[in-house]
Protein backbone atom coordinates (compact mmCIF):
# COMPACT_ATOMS: atom_id res chain seq x y z
CA UNK A 1 0.00 0.00 0.00
CA UNK A 2 1.50 3.35 -0.96
CA UNK A 3 2.00 5.90 1.79
CA UNK A 4 2.08 9.45 0.75
CA UNK A 5 3.09 12.32 2.82
CA UNK A 6 1.12 15.00 4.21
CA UNK A 7 1.73 18.29 4.32
CA UNK A 8 2.66 19.53 7.40
CA UNK A 9 1.99 23.50 8.11
CA UNK A 10 4.16 25.83 10.40
CA UNK A 11 1.07 27.35 12.43
CA UNK A 12 1.34 30.34 13.84
CA UNK A 13 -1.69 30.72 16.48
CA UNK A 14 -2.66 33.72 17.62
CA UNK A 15 -5.17 35.18 20.57
CA UNK A 16 -7.30 38.07 19.15
CA UNK A 17 -8.41 40.13 22.21
CA UNK A 18 -5.17 42.05 24.27
CA UNK A 19 -3.01 40.36 21.78
CA UNK A 20 -3.71 41.09 17.89
CA UNK A 21 -5.62 44.23 19.39
CA UNK A 22 -4.63 46.30 22.18
CA UNK A 23 -7.68 46.41 23.79
CA UNK A 24 -10.43 43.80 24.96
CA UNK A 25 -13.09 43.66 22.14
CA UNK A 26 -15.53 41.67 24.44
CA UNK A 27 -15.17 43.98 27.64
CA UNK A 28 -15.64 47.15 25.55
CA UNK A 29 -19.19 45.91 23.76
CA UNK A 30 -20.40 44.78 27.51
CA UNK A 31 -19.18 48.41 29.00
CA UNK A 32 -20.69 49.88 26.00
CA UNK A 33 -24.05 47.97 25.33
CA UNK A 34 -24.90 45.82 28.48
CA UNK A 35 -23.53 47.41 31.41
CA UNK A 36 -26.50 47.14 33.70
CA UNK A 37 -27.13 43.90 33.33
CA UNK A 38 -23.79 42.97 33.42
CA UNK A 39 -23.36 44.67 37.05
CA UNK A 40 -25.98 42.44 38.54
CA UNK A 41 -24.47 39.26 37.48
CA UNK A 42 -20.80 40.52 38.90
CA UNK A 43 -22.92 41.40 41.95
CA UNK A 44 -24.35 37.55 42.16
CA UNK A 45 -20.85 36.26 41.63
CA UNK A 46 -21.86 33.92 39.14
CA UNK A 47 -19.36 35.31 36.58
CA UNK A 48 -17.16 34.03 38.99
CA UNK A 49 -17.92 30.56 38.83
CA UNK A 50 -17.88 29.85 35.02
CA UNK A 51 -15.24 29.61 32.48
CA UNK A 52 -14.08 31.93 30.23
CA UNK A 53 -16.90 31.08 27.26
CA UNK A 54 -19.68 30.17 29.83
CA UNK A 55 -18.90 33.94 30.95
CA UNK A 56 -18.86 35.27 27.26
CA UNK A 57 -22.12 33.70 26.99
CA UNK A 58 -23.82 35.13 29.88
CA UNK A 59 -22.49 38.86 29.23
CA UNK A 60 -23.79 38.38 25.26
CA UNK A 61 -26.98 37.95 26.46
CA UNK A 62 -27.00 40.99 28.12
CA UNK A 63 -26.58 42.58 24.31
CA UNK A 64 -29.90 44.22 22.87
CA UNK A 65 -28.17 46.32 20.28
CA UNK A 66 -28.55 44.95 16.68
CA UNK A 67 -25.55 43.26 14.94
CA UNK A 68 -24.47 46.93 12.62
CA UNK A 69 -24.07 48.87 15.90
CA UNK A 70 -22.25 46.28 17.30
CA UNK A 71 -20.18 45.84 13.99
CA UNK A 72 -19.94 49.72 13.85
CA UNK A 73 -18.68 49.81 17.61
CA UNK A 74 -15.92 47.51 16.88
CA UNK A 75 -14.55 49.43 13.73
CA UNK A 76 -14.55 53.05 15.83
CA UNK A 77 -13.10 51.39 19.24
CA UNK A 78 -10.56 48.49 18.08
CA UNK A 79 -6.59 49.35 18.62
CA UNK A 80 -4.47 47.09 16.70
CA UNK A 81 -1.19 45.70 18.21
CA UNK A 82 1.30 47.78 16.22
CA UNK A 83 3.60 45.46 13.91
CA UNK A 84 0.03 42.79 12.87
CA UNK A 85 0.22 43.92 9.82
CA UNK A 86 4.21 43.13 8.96
CA UNK A 87 3.70 39.86 11.04
CA UNK A 88 1.23 38.64 8.17
CA UNK A 89 3.48 39.55 5.36
CA UNK A 90 6.47 37.90 7.16
CA UNK A 91 4.58 34.83 7.77
CA UNK A 92 3.11 35.30 3.24
CA UNK A 93 6.42 35.26 2.75
CA UNK A 94 8.23 32.45 4.96
CA UNK A 95 5.31 30.22 3.94
CA UNK A 96 3.87 30.35 7.64
CA UNK A 97 -0.08 29.56 8.38
CA UNK A 98 -1.51 32.22 10.74
CA UNK A 99 -4.36 31.35 12.37
CA UNK A 100 -6.92 33.25 14.99
CA UNK A 101 -7.93 31.34 17.59
CA UNK A 102 -9.99 33.34 20.24
CA UNK A 103 -12.86 33.47 22.45
CA UNK A 104 -13.78 36.66 20.87
CA UNK A 105 -17.35 36.82 18.50
CA UNK A 106 -16.76 35.90 15.17
CA UNK A 107 -18.47 39.67 14.08
CA UNK A 108 -15.73 41.17 16.29
CA UNK A 109 -12.87 39.25 14.37
CA UNK A 110 -14.09 39.49 10.75
CA UNK A 111 -14.45 43.39 10.94
CA UNK A 112 -11.15 43.85 12.41
CA UNK A 113 -9.11 41.17 9.98
CA UNK A 114 -11.64 41.97 7.12
CA UNK A 115 -10.37 45.61 7.58
CA UNK A 116 -7.53 45.15 7.24
CA UNK A 117 -7.46 43.58 4.60
CA UNK A 118 -6.55 40.15 5.80
CA UNK A 119 -10.10 38.73 4.60
CA UNK A 120 -8.47 35.37 4.27
CA UNK A 121 -6.47 34.55 7.09
CA UNK A 122 -8.51 32.02 9.12
CA UNK A 123 -10.44 32.11 12.47
CA UNK A 124 -11.90 30.04 14.93
CA UNK A 125 -13.67 32.08 17.59
CA UNK A 126 -17.35 32.52 18.96
CA UNK A 127 -19.99 32.21 16.25
CA UNK A 128 -22.73 34.67 17.18
CA UNK A 129 -26.04 34.66 16.16
CA UNK A 130 -29.53 36.60 17.16
CA UNK A 131 -32.61 34.18 18.68
CA UNK A 132 -34.70 36.33 20.31
CA UNK A 133 -31.31 37.44 22.23
CA UNK A 134 -28.19 37.38 21.40
CA UNK A 135 -26.28 33.44 21.64
CA UNK A 136 -22.64 32.77 20.99
CA UNK A 137 -21.61 28.98 20.27
CA UNK A 138 -17.81 27.47 20.54
CA UNK A 139 -17.24 24.37 18.32
CA UNK A 140 -14.30 22.48 18.52
CA UNK A 141 -12.58 21.19 15.49
CA UNK A 142 -14.78 18.09 15.31
CA UNK A 143 -17.68 20.17 14.88
CA UNK A 144 -18.34 19.65 18.86
CA UNK A 145 -19.95 22.69 20.96
CA UNK A 146 -17.68 23.18 23.90
CA UNK A 147 -18.06 25.41 27.50
CA UNK A 148 -14.18 24.83 28.43
CA UNK A 149 -11.27 24.38 26.76
CA UNK A 150 -12.02 25.68 23.32
CA UNK A 151 -8.78 27.57 22.43
CA UNK A 152 -6.96 24.30 23.83
CA UNK A 153 -8.85 22.02 21.74
CA UNK A 154 -7.51 23.67 18.20
CA UNK A 155 -3.61 23.81 19.48
CA UNK A 156 -3.79 20.24 20.53
CA UNK A 157 -5.59 19.82 16.96
CA UNK A 158 -2.83 21.11 15.14
CA UNK A 159 -0.08 19.25 17.30
CA UNK A 160 -1.77 16.04 16.69
CA UNK A 161 -1.88 16.49 12.97
CA UNK A 162 1.83 16.99 12.94
CA UNK A 163 1.97 20.63 12.73
CA UNK A 164 4.25 22.73 14.16
CA UNK A 165 2.82 25.28 16.26
CA UNK A 166 4.09 28.79 17.76
CA UNK A 167 1.44 30.67 19.94
CA UNK A 168 0.49 34.37 20.72
CA UNK A 169 -1.15 35.48 23.47
CA UNK A 170 -1.79 36.79 26.94
CA UNK A 171 -4.29 35.37 29.54
CA UNK A 172 -5.16 32.57 31.59
CA UNK A 173 -7.38 30.95 28.82
CA UNK A 174 -3.67 30.74 27.10
CA UNK A 175 -2.42 29.05 29.31
CA UNK A 176 -2.87 25.35 28.04
CA UNK A 177 -2.98 25.77 24.56
CA UNK A 178 0.39 27.85 24.64
CA UNK A 179 1.91 24.85 26.65
CA UNK A 180 1.37 22.73 23.49
CA UNK A 181 3.28 24.97 21.68
CA UNK A 182 6.87 24.77 20.09
CA UNK A 183 7.24 28.19 20.88
CA UNK A 184 5.36 30.90 22.67
CA UNK A 185 5.13 34.43 22.45
CA UNK A 186 3.38 35.80 26.14
CA UNK A 187 2.23 38.97 27.24
CA UNK A 188 0.18 39.39 30.72
CA UNK A 189 -1.15 36.65 32.87
CA UNK A 190 0.25 34.37 29.93
CA UNK A 191 4.07 35.74 30.57
CA UNK A 192 3.86 34.92 34.16
CA UNK A 193 2.36 32.05 34.49
CA UNK A 194 4.61 30.28 32.02
CA UNK A 195 7.90 32.67 31.50
CA UNK A 196 9.38 30.17 34.65
CA UNK A 197 8.50 26.67 32.96
CA UNK A 198 7.89 26.86 29.02
CA UNK A 199 11.57 25.96 27.43
CA UNK A 200 11.07 28.80 24.26
CA UNK A 201 8.68 31.86 25.38
CA UNK A 202 9.47 35.31 24.62
CA UNK A 203 7.82 38.82 26.22
CA UNK A 204 6.40 41.00 23.61
CA UNK A 205 4.58 44.17 23.43
CA UNK A 206 4.70 44.79 19.72
CA UNK A 207 4.36 42.75 17.04
CA UNK A 208 7.84 43.77 15.68
CA UNK A 209 9.54 42.12 18.73
CA UNK A 210 7.71 38.75 17.75
CA UNK A 211 9.26 39.16 14.21
CA UNK A 212 12.49 39.75 15.00
CA UNK A 213 12.37 36.48 17.08
CA UNK A 214 11.09 34.33 13.98
CA UNK A 215 13.73 35.86 12.08
CA UNK A 216 16.71 35.04 14.44
CA UNK A 217 15.70 31.70 15.87
CA UNK A 218 12.45 30.16 13.36
CA UNK A 219 14.83 28.15 11.19
CA UNK A 220 16.30 26.75 14.09
CA UNK A 221 13.62 25.56 15.64
CA UNK A 222 12.14 23.84 12.01
CA UNK A 223 15.51 22.33 11.90
CA UNK A 224 15.14 20.56 15.21
CA UNK A 225 11.38 19.88 14.79
CA UNK A 226 12.50 18.10 11.15
CA UNK A 227 15.38 15.96 12.92
CA UNK A 228 12.65 14.94 15.41
CA UNK A 229 10.06 13.65 12.86
CA UNK A 230 13.16 12.25 11.08
CA UNK A 231 13.99 9.94 14.12
CA UNK A 232 10.18 9.06 14.57
CA UNK A 233 8.60 7.97 11.29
Amino acid sequence: MPVYARFVANVLCLDFDDTILVDNTVNLLFEQFGQERRYILEESGQLRRQTVEQRNAALLDCIEAPLEDLRSFVHETARVRPGFADLMEWARRNDWYPVVVSNAFDFAVDVVLDDLGFDRVARHCGRTRFDYRWRVRYESPRGIEVADGFKLSYAAAFKNAGDFVVYAGDGLSDVEPANLAAAVFARGQLWSRLKDTHPRIYPFETFHEVIAVLDRDASGWLAAFSGDAERWP
